[in-house]
């Protein structure tokens, strides 16, 4: 037993929540891809103002977690986390881009001569809609490990 590390279970069940987290993001990312892919002609203007809102209020989070120097303690974590928000801001502009895909197909939706560009327009808006959730999938994967790795080298705080 580890009675050297103080609350060692607490720990140990934080690292654990830390894990099943991860697991969690990639289960919401898979099902926001196949929301994304079933409803590609359907108008999701509130999902994507959601899905911008949350890519940007994470950017937030990782631009202000990066700014903590005593718990980066290396110019290499700031950088990654930094990184990591570029990657969830990307993500959000993405979601704009797809929300403005979204008005151009209700605009074509019931003009028959321009069918075959409300079907691209579906597609393309489908394509970027899937690369924003796997962008912001991916930059909270990663910092969900550098944190899980930060909060290991605390082991002596006590909670």
């Amino acid at each position: 037993m580890n009675s050297a590390i103080p609350n060692y279970y607490s720990k140990k069940i934080l690292y654990s929540l830390l894990f099943v987290l991860r697991i969690f993001i990639f289960i919401a990312a898979v099902t926001m891809v196949v929301i994304e892919i079933r409803e590609a002609y359907l108008f999701k203007d509130i999902l994507h103002l959601a899905l911008f809102s949350i890519s940007f209020l994470v950017c937030s989070l990782q631009i202000a977690i990066s700014r903590h120097k005593v718990v980066m303690k290396s110019q290499e974590r700031a950088r990654r986390f930094f990184m990591m928000a570029l990657f969830s801001m990307t993500a959000a502009f993405l979601e704009l881009v797809d929300l403005g895909f979204d008005q151009i197909v209700d605009r074509l939706s019931g003009v028959q001569a321009f069918l075959p560009w409300y079907q691209s327009i579906c597609i393309l808006e489908s394509i970027f809609g899937i690369t924003a959730i796997m962008m912001l999938a991916y930059s909270l994967d990663r910092m969900l490990v550098s944190l899980r790795s930060i909060a290991i080298e605390y082991k002596a705080i006590s909670l």
